[in-house]
C-alpha cells in the first residue's frame, strides 16, 4: 500500500508534473476576461487624446479672471458651446471670451481653465464669473492618463473587467491570450442516479458532478463535459483514454478507496497512467489519487461530496494556477478567533467548513460528515486544524483558507 503523504508534499508533486500551457489564441476583448494575456500591450494613442474639461461650466483664459469675485465678477462674452465629441480645434477664444463647455469636451484654443457653472450666473450671451482661477485649474491634460507608446499591460496579466476596459479604450477588438486549461469531469459509482430520473431503492442522486462543474465555472473554467461512469473497470479505462485526447485535466469523483468497487486503481492501471500519489494525510478526502497519462493530469477525488469539494479547492486550484501561469487561483490564508466549539479530536490534519467574517470564525449548524453537503451553505472558508489537536474551544486562534 502506498505511503500517505502530507498536503504540502502532494502539492509539490502536482507542481512537478504540471507546466504552463503555451498555446496562444486570439479572443475578442469582450470574451477575453478570465484569460491570461499572451502579449505586451502598448498604448496606441495618448489618453485622453486631447485636453478636456472635467466639469460642466465655461472654458476661459485664466488671465481674464484676475480680480474676479462675487462683488466684482469678470464679465465675458460667450462665444459658443462645446459638447463632448465636438472637435475642439475648430474653436478659439479671443481675449475676453468664454465658451460654454461640458464634461469631457475638448478645450478650445485660447483657453487654459474651466470654471464650474456654479461659480457663474449661467449666462448665455455673456457670463459673470465670481472667482479667480489659475491656469490649468479644472483641466485634464492630453495624455495625463498615459502617453502613446506606454506599456499598459504586461504579458502574463490576468484579464478582468478593468483590463478589458483598458484594451477597449485604446481601440483593440482582439487580444492574444493563453488558452485556458480544458477539463472533463466524471463521477463514478453504480449507486448514483442522475437528476431528473426516478430514484430506485438503494440509489442516491449525483451531486458531485454538478458541484464540481459549477465551482470550476465560478473560478472561470468551463468544463468540456460532465459525465457519469459505472463501476466497470475496463469501460472506465476506455472512457479516460478517450477523454485524454483533448483534455489537460480529468477530474473524477468516487472509486478511490479500497472497497471491491473502488475501481479507479484498476482502471488507471489498465489505462497505463502513472500514479504519482495515493492517500494524503488529511481529512476529509484522504484517498485522493493523482496520476498522469501522456500529457493529461488526472485528479481522482473522494466520492463523499465534502471530501471531493475540499480537495478540489486544495489541489485543483494550484494546478490551474500553474497551467495558466497566474496566482489568481491561490487560496488566501487568514487567522481568526473561533466563535464556536469543534468537539472532535483531530488525529490527522482536518479541514472543516466554516465562515470567516471580520476576524471571527463560525461553524455551521448540523453534521460535519464528509458525505453531508447541507452544512456547506453559507461557508466561505476551510478551517485548518493541525494533526493531534484536541477539540477546539471558543476563543482559540485558528487558521482558515478562504474559498
Amino acid at each position: 500500500m502506498e505511503t500517505e503523504i502530507t498536503l504540502e508534499q502532494a502539492l509539490d508533486l502536482i507542481g512537478k508534473q504540471t507546466a504552463k500551457i503555451q498555446e496562444i489564441e486570439e479572443k475578442e476583448i469582450q470574451k477575453a476576461g478570465g484569460h491570461v494575456l499572451a502579449e505586451n500591450i502598448y498604448a496606441s494613442l495618448d489618453n485622453p487624446p486631447f485636453p478636456r474639461s472635467p466639469v460642466d461650466g465655461y472654458a476661459v483664459n485664466a488671465a481674464d479672471l484676475r480680480g474676479a469675485s462675487k462683488e466684482n465678477p469678470a464679465e465675458l462674452k460667450v462665444a459658443g458651446c462645446i459638447y463632448a465629441g465636438d472637435d475642439g480645434q475648430s474653436y478659439k477664444a479671443e481675449k475676453g471670451e468664454a465658451y460654454r463647455i461640458m464634461t469631457g469636451a475638448p478645450f478650445p484654443g485660447g483657453t487654459d481653465t474651466a470654471v464650474k457653472q456654479e461659480d457663474t450666473d449661467y449666462g448665455e450671451e455673456t457670463v459673470h464669473i465670481y472667482k479667480e482661477q489659475k491656469p490649468y485649474d479644472n483641466y485634464c491634460f492630453q495624455g495625463e492618463d498615459y502617453k502613446k507608446g506606454t506599456l499598459l499591460l504586461k504579458e502574463g496579466t490576468f484579464l478582468t473587467f478593468v483590463e478589458q476596459g483598458i484594451l477597449s479604450g485604446i481601440g483593440r477588438t482582439y487580444v492574444k491570450v493563453y488558452k485556458k486549461p480544458s477539463v472533463r469531469i466524471f463521477t463514478t459509482g453504480d449507486e448514483l442516479c442522475m437528476p431528473g430520473m426516478s430514484l430506485a431503492p438503494g440509489k442516491i442522486y449525483d451531486s458531485n458532478g454538478m458541484m464540481t462543474a459549477a465551482r470550476l465555472r465560478e473560478l472561470g473554467i468551463e468544463p468540456l463535459s460532465v459525465s457519469h461512469a459505472g463501476d466497470d473497470e475496463k469501460e472506465l479505462a476506455r472512457i479516460l483514454e478517450k477523454a485524454s485526447e483533448d483534455t489537460d485535466i480529468i477530474l473524477t469523483t468516487g472509486g478511490v478507496s479500497v472497497g471491491k468497487k473502488d475501481i479507479l486503481h484498476g482502471a488507471l492501471k489498465r489505462l497505463g497512467a502513472e500514479k504519482i500519489f495515493w492517500r494524503i494525510r488529511l481529512q476529509p478526502g484522504m484517498p485522493t489519487i493523482f496520476s498522469v497519462y501522456k500529457k493529461t493530469l488526472i485528479l481522482s477525488l473522494s466520492g463523499n461530496p465534502f471530501g471531493a469539494m475540499a480537495n478540489l479547492e486544495l489541489l485543483s486550484r494550484p494546478m490551474l494556477g500553474i497551467l495558466m501561469g497566474t496566482d489568481r487561483f491561490s487560496m488566501e490564508k487568514r487567522t481568526g478567533i473561533l466563535k464556536d466549539v469543534f468537539p472532535k479530536k483531530s488525529k490527522v490534519r482536518r479541514f472543516v467548513r466554516a465562515n470567516y467574517k471580520e476576524g471571527m470564525v463560525t461553524l455551521p449548524e448540523g453534521i460535519f460528515s464528509s458525505g453531508a453537503i447541507g452544512t456547506l451553505r453559507g461557508c466561505n472558508c476551510l478551517l485548518d486544524i493541525p494533526a493531534g489537536k484536541e477539540p477546539l474551544k471558543a476563543g482559540e486562534e485558528v487558521t482558515v483558507w478562504m474559498l
